[in-house]
């Protein structure tokens, strides 16, 4: 199982899964993120406590331990 914090700088990925608690995993639906759809890292913090992602023609930042729950399959 890969998730979406082991995903490099520009690679795209196809999300399989989502873990998370049900108030997050609607927050996660809300801002886009589904089965289905396809992210693709734009940037990570200094720290690795951040990570933005491209989702369409929108983004999105999200916790790394958020990112850890959302499994995905390299484009």
């Amino acid at each position: 199982m890969v998730d979406l914090s082991q995903i490099n700088k520009n690679q795209k990925a196809l999300i399989t899964h989502i873990h998370a608690q049900h108030i997050l995993k609607k927050r996660l639906l809300s801002l886009g993120l589904s089965i289905g759809k396809e992210v693709e890292v734009v940037e990570t913090s200094l720290q690795k406590n951040t990570i933005k992602i491209a989702l369409g023609f929108s983004s999105v930042a999200l916790r790394f331990d958020e990112a850890k729950l959302i499994e995905v399959e390299v484009a």
